[in-house]
């Protein structure tokens, strides 16, 4: 018999018996589209949490975060500020670092008492280092820090509550008495990964001299972040710099160390462990499904050479060799496992793409993105695995003896 009409013939098996069919293809469907699933959400979640981090990150960052007391010594000391940010800034050791002040402060606004608003001072390097997004007008310039202006930037949530109503550009919010005029507003940004008590979306940024002389009423900064140049980095390493600045302010602070430095290459190794663990996770997941969906495909292949012994005597009495009795049934596991493998990577992929399309809707960003190889290696998978665990079935009816075959009822 041909190939052509052997194949023909087990299409037509297969369609005859759907239920069946459909009962086999369930374990190699669930192992796929759960590996594309997984590898689609991790790969997602990592964006998501990459765009959603408040404080900077990256290999050429560093940042220096208030605390309340040294947590070795319980000592407390004055809380970091500008003559630290302006030490690190002026130190050799770091190479010319790019210094920026983040200042953050909890303010009454409107004329109605109760009403407080997280106020940010900052300068116009916070929508890089910070990864923010203007959504409408602009962001606070370099002449608004020299001028001193009276200008503030609005985060997404804190629109509907400062603006009562209409476009809120060139509208005026009242901060602690003092009238700012808005300039622009963020796009949504997710709350995922910092601010404690407070995220960018509820915030009202101005500029740090604006904030200094009309807002604060301490010189307190909450966060000092640097950035390096590539000369310093090549010279002398993320992890140096690092340790050079936390020396700097330690000292300024005569030894306690009610800070916190962010150690990149520390935080780098801990994602490639993360990203590591779950992804053995997710390969575990996918396996064992596979195996499920393997060990089903060898069961049913099992009770279907009980149930076609008589025609398999028959094609034994008319010709047909052992080969071609094992390769029918081969070839039958394959073909299931080989559309399980597809049905598996396209309903891994529509399952992933409508979770995107939810989570977007309730967090405000999560990427759909597909992972081909992933998608890839459990489709060869599936295949394997249906060639693996359908040999048995097939070797089992290729040594059936005809004879017995023809008298099985």
């Amino acid at each position: 018999m041909r190939f052509v009409d052997q194949l023909a013939g087990i299409l037509a098996t297969l369609n005859a018996q759907r239920v069946r069919t459909v009962l086999t293809l369930l374990g190699i469907i669930l192992g796929v589209g759960t590996l594309v699933l997984l590898s689609s959400v991790i790969e997602s979640l990592g964006k998501y949490m990459e765009r959603g981090l408040r404080t900077a990150t990256g290999e050429d960052i560093i940042t220096i975060s208030r605390r309340w007391k040294d947590e070795s010594t319980g000592k407390t000391g004055h809380p970091i500020d500008r003559f630290d940010s302006r030490a690190l800034q002026t130190a050799p050791s770091l190479g010319g670092s790019q210094v920026l002040n983040t200042y953050t402060q909890r303010v009454p606004y409107g004329n109605r008492p109760g009403q407080l608003v997280q106020a940010v001072g900052t300068t116009p390097g916070a929508l890089g280092f910070y990864g923010l997004e203007v959504a409408k007008g602009r962001f606070i310039v370099q002449s608004d820090v020299w001028s001193r202006a009276r200008v503030a930037v609005l985060g997404s949530e804190a629109v509907s509550n400062l603006v009562e109503s209409g476009d809120p550009l060139g509208q005026e919010i009242k901060l602690k008495g003092v009238r700012f005029e808005v300039v622009g507003v963020l796009a949504p940004k997710p709350a995922l990964g910092g601010g404690g008590m407070w995220t960018w979306n509820g915030a009202v940024i101005v500029n740090e001299p604006a904030y200094t002389d009309r807002i604060a009423e301490s010189r307190g900064i909450e966060d000092i972040v640097l950035r390096s140049p590539p000369e310093a980095l090549e010279l002398r390493g993320i992890a140096q710099l690092a340790h050079t600045a936390r020396a700097i302010v330690l000292n300024r602070h005569r030894g306690v160390e009610n800070f916190s430095v962010t150690d990149p290459v520390k935080n780098a190794q801990t994602m490639n462990l993360v990203a590591m663990l779950v992804g053995g996770l997710e390969g575990a997941i996918a396996l064992v499904c596979l195996g499920v969906g393997g060990i089903n495909i060898m069961n049913i292949m099992l009770v279907t050479v009980t149930q076609r012994t008589r025609e398999i005597g028959i094609r034994r009495a008319l010709g047909a060799r052992k080969g071609d009795i094992r390769r029918q049934f081969l070839v039958e596991a394959a073909i299931l496992s080989a559309f399980g493998g597809i049905l598996g990577v396209v309903g891994g992929t529509l399952l992933a793409w409508l979770l995107s399309l939810i989570l977007t809707a309730t967090l405000g960003y999560w990427p759909f993105l597909f992972a081909p190889v992933q998608a890839s290696l459990g489709f060869g998978f599936a295949l394997l695995t249906g060639l693996a665990f359908g040999w048995y079935p097939a070797h089992r009816a290729a040594n059936l003896a005809p004879i017995d075959c023809l008298r099985h009822e």
